[in-house]
């Protein structure tokens, strides 16, 4: 199978050794790739994990395991991305349909990273809103 963060490369060659813990991501764009993948295969663990201790208490882990299981992301496409030291920003647009109706939707993101101790984590991030 294809990975689902949009790589030419078959999951168990991308994604999967991350998701899977074999290694961790080794920059912020793999991180948010694999952080997507999470996603859409609802591997909301891989999403806790990945998230910066200091930035948990702001992690709605149910509402974001209720959109991934409401959702399938199709197409994730990545707009920007910096790899400063122990810092990182990624601007992506991840794709996808609601399961109810059919719709399609795209979530616009600016996300930052952090690493701490050799490991990237996501610190946060801001929606940019789509206009109307």
């Amino acid at each position: 199978m294809q990975c689902p963060c949009g790589s030419t490369s078959e999951y168990s060659q991308c994604c999967k050794l991350f998701l899977s813990g074999a290694k961790p991501a080794p920059t912020p764009e793999a991180l948010m790739r694999s952080r997507y993948t999470a996603f859409a295969l609802k591997e909301m663990d891989y999403v806790a994990a990945t998230t910066d201790p200091q930035s948990m208490v702001s992690l709605d882990l149910a509402a974001s395991k209720e959109w991934a299981e409401t959702a399938e992301f199709y197409k994730l496409e990545v707009l920007r991305s910096t790899d400063e030291g122990n810092k990182g920003i990624v601007e992506f647009k991840a794709h996808f349909r609601l399961l109810k109706d059919g719709s399609a939707q795209i979530h616009h993101e600016i996300a930052k990273f952090r690493k701490k101790a050799g490991v990237w984590y996501f610190r946060d991030g801001r929606v940019i809103a789509n206009p109307s």
